[in-house]
C-alpha cells in the first residue's frame, strides 16, 4: 500500500496577500523541486474550518525507502532552500508533517479515478480527521468500507483516498472526499438520521472525527 507525506503550513500574517504570496512561490519554485526529486505531489488544497491561514499538500510514496529516498535527495537542493530562506524573510511559515499508510478501503482505483477526471471547474473537498478508541482503528477501517460503498452508490460523497496515522497520533485515520454538491449541501441542517444503523455502531470505535473543508489550488493535480 502506498505511503503518503501530508503537509500542512500555516502562513502568516493572516492576509489573502501573504498566502497569495505563499501559493506563488509554491508553484514557481516548490512543484518543481517536488519533481527534480521524484516525489508525486497528488493534491494541495486551502483549507478552511478552525484556525485560519492553513493549507495542505499530500505526496504520495511507494513505501517508506521510497519516501526516504525521495525526501534525502530533495533536502540537498540547495537552491530550494536558499529561496525558502528568502520567503521566510517576508512571511512567517508554520510546517507541520505527517507520515501516513494508506488503508483498505482507500484504494488506488479511487485515487486515480479521482486524479484522472477532468471536472469543468475545481472540486470541492472534504477532509474528515477520526481519532479511534483504543484497538479500534482495525474495527474503523472494516465498518468504513461499507459506508465508503453506501455513500459511492448514493452519489453524496466520494472517496478520493484515505489513510491512517504511521508516525504521528495513535490510531488516527483520515477519509479524503470529493464534495460533487459543493460546500452548501453539507451546511444544510436536515432532521433525523438515514445512516444511524451504521454511524451509531461505528461510533464505538471512532468517538471523535473533525471536519475540514478543502478547495484546491492551482498546482494541485486533484481539481
Amino acid at each position: 500500500m502506498a505511503v503518503f507525506l501530508e503537509v500542512r503550513h500555516r502562513i502568516k500574517p493572516i492576509t489573502n496577500t501573504a498566502f497569495d504570496l505563499f501559493v506563488d512561490f509554491y508553484a514557481d519554485t516548490v512543484v518543481p523541486a517536488t519533481e527534480r526529486h521524484g516525489i508525486d505531489l497528488v493534491g494541495a488544497w486551502k483549507m478552511t474550518g478552525g484556525e485560519m491561514g492553513w493549507d495542505m499538500s499530500l505526496q504520495r510514496y511507494e513505501n517508506m525507502a521510497h519516501a526516504e529516498e525521495c525526501l534525502a535527495s530533495l533536502a540537498q537542493d540547495q537552491s530550494l532552500w536558499s529561496a525558502v530562506e528568502k520567503l521566510r524573510g517576508e512571511i512567517e511559515i508554520e510546517e507541520v508533517t505527517k507520515f501516513t499508510q494508506s488503508v483498505s478501503y482507500g484504494t488506488e482505483e479511487r485515487l486515480e479515478a479521482a486524479l484522472s477526471a477532468s471536472p469543468d471547474r475545481p472540486r470541492q473537498y472534504l477532509l474528515a480527521v477520526l481519532q479511534t478508541s483504543t484497538g479500534g482503528l482495525l474495527p474503523a477501517i472494516e465498518a468504513l468500507g461499507g459506508f465508503v460503498d453506501t455513500l459511492d452508490a448514493a452519489g453524496a460523497l466520494q472517496l478520493a483516498t484515505a489513510y491512517a496515522s504511521r508516525i504521528g497520533r495513535s490510531g488516527e485515520l483520515t477519509d479524503l472526499w470529493i464534495m460533487p454538491g459543493g460546500v452548501s449541501e453539507m451546511l444544510e441542517y436536515r432532521p433525523g438520521d438515514p445512516l444511524k444503523d451504521i454511524i451509531g455502531p461505528f461510533r464505538q470505535h471512532a468517538p471523535e472525527e473533525s471536519v475540514y473543508f478543502l478547495n484546491p489550488l492551482p498546482y494541485s493535480k486533484l481539481q
